[in-house]
């Protein structure tokens, strides 16, 4: 029995929104199947031209031949509305002309681009094109430079540009070509390079623009004069961004680059920020120097990612100063690769396999008078005193926060390692079970007593200071917690205590603890905490108002090793 046709039942314009995703030629393939199909891809709002597929056609001269005819004929073959959409995949092949060993072999020899692709770009057929993204094979060598200044559709309808591996310089042939994109509002580059001050140029060009994202974006300095060889990748990678714009609301921007060899010069500005309107904030990468130089009122949501590091000691800049730029932030979440430096200087020796600690400079933190939503990813130290402190130094400078996430793993540990490895066998688990019958024994009071005695609380910042902390006296009103249970008193146990005894109007505590000890996992827990230490201090009692949640989903167990 044959199967059943269920494309042929979507409509006309469900189809041609399909076909939309797929390559010029597969789009243009799918006319073979019945005489209604035959018209529809020359109708869809979108077009994807790869020359990948025809890499291996023919020989080396001729083998793009036939891509570029049939991308002109698929430009030019449409029906109705010419396309909304553009998508330019090229093969290193596909834009330089000649054989790329020749440039590899002679440094002062030009790279010379194949016009037919700037001729695609340009033709009539794309210039009323919405968005427009051009790919090409990641070549730091002989990258492609797109021709920005002579798109049709720059000055007139283009919205959206995305890059990738290309560029951004002006043209060799008419290096003072005015750029003009009064309708852009999203621009992406992606693995691009750019002449250095020529980024700010195509900004500049963009009176609309309010999103932009710069992933794994390298700044590229002038050639020097009386040089004629052209720069490879390695001798201009800088990390150095200095960026203007009154318009942009949204900025992502992540990077790859290891400033290690930077940090040490004197000319060395990191990164540079002037967007008065900025609203959201991404960063991911190395911590870098950062500077807000206008201030951003509206600034709603930050999310800084400082894990991308060498593992090893080389010298690297404090996440924390970081965060001074945002205090007027609503929203921050912090991925990190150990709590601990949130208040500490990461210059130094870590490990503290000897038990000795050298803690450096403590950093201060600004107060977040804003901020409402926290959110922590990372890992903390076995037994450090440190985290307990950086905890409460972060809580203390969020007075109005209203939910807070903790997402911790615990750091690799020589000397808990060894200690497992010490314990009788059967493990944790065994453990576990042993002591749960050992309490089944018990009346339900005198269990009880043992149970919730087995938690110490908080040491250092937190012990007898929880009027210190102004969002658990009137704000803190969620908390979800996530970690992997190695211990019944470990440190996320600890904190776990201390939230639901101290945070004063708390209704929801949202808890994954693992399933090692699963007689003692702590949201069975967290509810009699909190109604005992309600009693002790003589306070109305408020079960009634707080609600324990178990999280669905397990944390991995990590053990993360620097």
């Amino acid at each position: 029995m044959a199967a059943a046709d269920r494309l042929s039942a979507l409509s006309d314009e469900l189809l041609q929104h399909l076909l939309a995703f797929a390559s010029a030629k597969e789009a243009a393939a799918s006319a073979a199947l019945s005489r209604r199909w035959r018209p529809l891809w020359r109708r869809a709002s979108a077009l994807n031209l790869d020359s990948r597929p025809y890499s291996r056609q023919h020989s080396h001269d001729d083998r793009f031949d036939e891509f570029f005819r049939d991308g002109k004929a698929a430009l030019r073959g449409r029906l109705g509305t010419p396309p909304k959409r553009l998508t330019l995949l090229l093969m290193e092949d596909a834009y330089l002309v000649g054989d790329s060993w020749h440039y590899y072999m002679d440094d002062d020899a030009e790279l010379e681009y194949d016009a037919r692709v700037a001729g695609l770009l340009a033709d009539p057929a794309v210039a009323a094109l919405e968005e427009l993204r051009i790919a090409c094979d990641r070549c730091y060598s002989f990258m492609y430079v797109p021709p920005l200044a002579s798109l049709p559709c720059a000055a007139t309808t283009l919205r959206v540009l995305e890059i990738h591996n290309c560029n951004l310089e002006p043209p060799s042939t008419e290096p003072s070509a005015r750029l003009a994109f009064p309708c852009l509002a999203d621009l992406s580059l992606r693995s691009c390079t750019y002449l250095q001050g020529y980024l700010q140029t195509v900004v500049d060009a963009a009176p609309a623009l309010n999103r932009l994202a710069l992933v794994d974006v390298t700044n590229k300095p002038p050639k020097p004069a009386g040089s004629g060889k052209r720069d490879r990748y390695e001798e201009f990678k800088s990390f150095n961004l200095c960026l203007r714009s009154p318009t942009v609301t949204t900025l992502v921007l992540e990077t790859n680059n290891d400033s290690r060899d930077e940090l040490d010069d004197s000319r060395n500005i990191g990164i540079q920020l002037d967007m008065p309107t900025l609203c959201s904030f991404r960063y991911k990468g190395f911590p870098v120097k950062f500077s807000l130089i206008s201030p951003a009122p509206g600034l709603a949501r930050v999310d800084l990612d400082t894990c991308r590091r060498e593992r090893s000691f080389y010298k690297c800049e404090p996440a924390a100063p970081m965060l001074a730029n945002f205090s007027s932030t609503r929203a921050l979440k912090l991925h990190l690769i150990t709590i601990e430096e949130i208040i500490l200087d990461p210059n130094y020796e870590s490990g503290d396999y000897n038990g000795v600690q050298n803690p450096g400079e403590a950093t201060i933190l600004p107060t977040f008078p804003n901020l409402k939503l926290l959110e922590i990813d990372g890992t903390f130290k076995y037994q450090n005193s440190n985290t307990a402190l950086a905890l409460a130094t972060l809580l203390r400078a969020c007075p109005t926060m209203s939910e807070l996430r903790l997402r911790l793993h615990m750091a690799y540990d020589y000397h808990y390692d060894r200690k497992t490895e010490e314990r009788e066998a059967g493990g944790p688990f065994a453990q576990s079970v042993e002591r749960f019958k050992m309490l089944a024994s018990m009346c339900t009071e005198h269990r009880d007593d043992v149970e919730l005695a087995t938690v110490s609380d908080l040491p250092g910042p937190f012990a007898n200071s929880c009027t210190s902390f102004g969002c658990l006296r009137t704000s803190l009103r969620k908390v979800t917690l996530q970690f992997k249970s190695k211990e019944l008193n470990c440190f996320p146990v600890q904190l776990a205590k201390f939230l639901v005894e101290n945070a004063m109007v708390l209704e929801e505590m949202h808890v994954e603890d693992g399933d090692q000890f699963w007689p003692d996992h702590l949201w069975d827990k967290l509810a009699r905490w909190r109604a005992d230490a309600f009693r002790r201090r003589n306070l109305p009692e408020t079960a009634a108002g707080f609600r324990v949640y178990q999280q669905a989903n397990h944390v991995e167990d990590l053990m993360v090793h620097y």
